[in-house]
């Protein structure tokens, strides 16, 4: 198994196969350093991970703080609009904020089980309302509006405002244009 090691002292990044070399290095195989790297731990030892901080973490991170702290101040600036004080406003703060490390993981606590039955309806997505678009006194409402609106666009940029590109769900199999 090959992959890249990086030498603690000189900072360098050197290639290295297991299965050629039998293990890993005993030396840093870089002219100018050759420090030891040996490997002489026991299998055993507790030792500390690698864990990067790219940017692509550290900006998801800021994300949620960034929602932490804009909760404390629309929490302060209910507060200052009715009159109460900044504790009694508290419940409006989001503070248990989870990292979502895994695909499929919400950042958001689940809600409390008085509050879940509220905002269920009957499907995993709410996907069995849809049958609805096309019935009642306004079918298909949200095309026509989409339409009117590009319809809109296209008369006050004079035809550069509006794009006819189709999003992914209209290229599907089955697509029925509504509008």
């Amino acid at each position: 198994m090959a992959l890249t090691i990086r030498c603690p002292d000189c900072r360098k990044t050197f290639p290295w196969d297991f299965e050629v070399a039998g293990g890993w290095p005993e030396q840093c195989p870089n002219r100018t350093c050759k420090s030891r790297i040996g490997g002489d731990r026991d299998d055993d030892d507790i030792v500390m991970p690698f864990i990067s901080t790219s940017g692509k973490t550290k900006a998801t991170d800021k994300v949620y703080r960034d929602i932490e702290h804009g909760s404390e101040v629309r929490a302060q600036a209910a507060a200052e609009m009715t009159g109460a004080t900044a504790a009694e406003m508290s419940a409006l703060k989001i503070t248990d904020l989870k990292p979502t490390t895994r695909h499929g993981d919400i950042a958001a606590p689940p809600l409390p089980a008085h509050l879940q039955k509220l905002g269920s309806f009957g499907g995993s997505n709410g996907s069995e309302h849809g049958a609805a678009v096309q019935q009642g006194p306004f079918p298909n409402a949200g095309a026509h509006a989409r339409t009117m609106l590009n319809r809109h666009h296209n008369q006050l940029t004079r035809g550069a405002g509006t794009s006819e590109r189709p999003a992914l769900e209209t290229l599907q199999p089955g697509y029925r244009h509504r509008a």
